[in-house]
């Protein structure tokens, strides 16, 4: 087993962070044997991540930690208002 983290992350409370954490792994296709959320400042959650071996490399370029944003690229621009 492959232990990642520790991330701060941003989030409302303990079971956010968790829930954060474990629906980026479920949407990246990882699965998480354990997953530690402690304390940090604010609102801040320390997270670490128990993955088995064969995941590690899969699970570290996935980025679990990190927060993503999707960008909505407009394609189809209006026309100037006049």
């Amino acid at each position: 087993m492959a232990t990642l983290g520790p991330w701060l992350v941003t989030a409302r409370s303990r079971a956010h962070a968790e829930y954060l954490v474990r629906s980026r792994a479920e949407q990246r296709g990882i699965q998480l044997i354990d997953l530690t959320v402690s304390d940090g400042a604010g609102e801040m959650w320390q997270v670490t991540a128990t993955v088995a071996d064969a995941e590690q490399d899969q699970a570290n370029a996935a980025r679990l930690g990190e927060d993503t944003q999707v960008l909505h690229l407009d394609t189809h621009p209006r026309p100037p208002v006049r």
